[in-house]
């Protein structure tokens, strides 16, 4: 009796390393897939800095624009006009392009961790019993 719960307790430790192993293992995975998608959003905000001093610039053109409609013939305001349109308009399609960002980072994360998982989950299905 007494060997039978020592051999219980023993199987029980082990349970519990092999449980403890796991959960460290799938905690290295978790933290590398988070580093991922770190690294990517790092990239995407690279990415929003230049549209930011874009928008800065186009604000200070439109500042000397408000001065140049008091002092200036129509004509060359007009042509002002036309270059800050098609520069904003320019501008809107980026920013449409940075807005989908998110959404792909998200996709690619997700899509990454369900590849993982997958593999990691069919590894034990491809084990074979030792052969007598």
């Amino acid at each position: 009796m007494k060997q039978t719960i020592f051999d219980l307790l023993k199987a029980m430790i082990n349970a519990t390393l092999i449980l403890l192993a796991l959960c460290l293992f799938l905690g290295w995975k978790l933290m590398s897939s988070v580093q991922d998608v770190t690294v990517r959003v790092t990239e995407a905000v690279l990415q929003v800095t230049p549209v930011q001093d874009r928008i800065q610039d186009l604000r200070i053109e439109v500042a000397g624009l408000r001065s140049d409609l008091v002092n200036l013939p129509e004509q060359v305001v007009i042509g002002q006009l036309d270059r800050l349109d098609q520069r904003l308009t320019s501008l809107q399609h980026e920013m449409s392009a940075l807005r989908q960002l998110p959404n792909e980072i998200i996709h690619d994360a997700a899509q990454t961790a369900a590849t993982t998982l997958a593999d990691q989950l069919s590894q034990p299905a491809n084990c074979l019993p030792p052969s007598s």
